[in-house]
């Protein structure tokens, strides 16, 4: 099949496999911060959740931070107008999509309560041609600090890439290091994280792979499980890191959503394989 993109100007971006969706990405002028949802697993089954009740500002699969020089750009709600940022959609560098990936660079500002823009993101997005057992997204984000140091704080220590599970049925994490459970999981460092359960009656896990070039690798990830399921790349976890003024901090990242468990999926050799990419 082909790659298939499909697109609502100044809103949203839909990427399909002929007749089966990947993803769709939403940027739209009125969000608190772009993100992707639906993201499907490849037997159809939607494994992101929007704007859940239990916390409306977790959106899908998205990158966001709690306090960036004391600004808060993840909550969207019941969080003081004085102190909540936005991540604001300005462009795209570049859409292409062919026979076997497509790829989008999109500019974001993230806008501080004053009208400031402590940060630029520059955010490259590889889709992979989907397998009958798995796809695999890539992510780069560059953030640059624009005039002035750039504090990337704890608390929360929910931040970076984060990913807010659908509902499933025997929902686990489980981490590179053998680590099951949110309380083993919690906060330890790993080269990756996965959730995995029951959806549509096949095992589904979506893993997040964090690359050996990236800032304190491997890094430590926030992991729930059990009251709902959420991971992020936490890597400012317990320290907070200082971005220097007009420098670039990138990131490098993986997402991949495939079907089996780590019985019959061998999540290992996509990690090596990873690994040794450029990213």
């Amino acid at each position: 099949m082909a790659l298939i993109l499909t697109e609502i100007s100044g809103s949203t971006l839909s990427l399909a496999d002929g007749d089966n969706p990947i993803l769709t990405y939403h940027y739209g002028p009125d969000l608190y911060k772009p993100y992707f949802h639906p993201v499907y697993a490849p037997n159809r089954q939607i494994v992101t959740a929007d704007s859940p009740e239990d916390h409306r500002h977790h959106r899908g699969l998205c990158f966001a931070w709690g306090n960036v020089n004391g600004i808060n750009y993840w909550a969207e709600v019941n969080c003081d107008e004085a102190v909540r940022g936005r991540i604001v959609h300005r462009e795209f560098r570049e859409k292409n999509v062919s026979a076997d990936l497509a790829r989008f660079v999109v500019v974001n500002d993230w806008v501080a309560p004053d009208g400031t823009k402590p940060i630029e993101a520059v955010c490259h997005i590889t889709v992979h041609q989907p397998h009958l057992d798995m796809h695999v997204i890539d992510f780069c984000f560059e953030l640059q600090a624009r005039s002035t140091d750039v504090i990337m704080g704890t608390p929360p220590a929910y931040h970076g890439l984060c990913y807010r599970a659908a509902e499933m049925e025997y929902r686990r994490i489980i981490n590179s290091n053998s680590r099951i459970g949110e309380l083993e999981a919690q906060g330890k460092p790993a080269q990756w994280c996965q959730l995995g359960g029951v959806l549509g009656e096949e095992p589904v896990g979506v893993a997040i792979f964090d690359h050996p070039s990236n800032l304190r690798h491997p890094t430590q990830f926030f992991a729930l499980d059990e009251t709902f399921g959420f991971i992020s790349t936490s890597f400012a976890y317990d320290e907070p890191y200082t971005l220097p003024s007009c420098e670039v901090l990138a990131l490098k990242y993986r997402v991949l959503i495939h079907l089996g468990d780590l019985f019959t999926f061998d999540l290992w050799k996509h990690y090596e394989e990873y690994s040794r990419s450029k990213g």
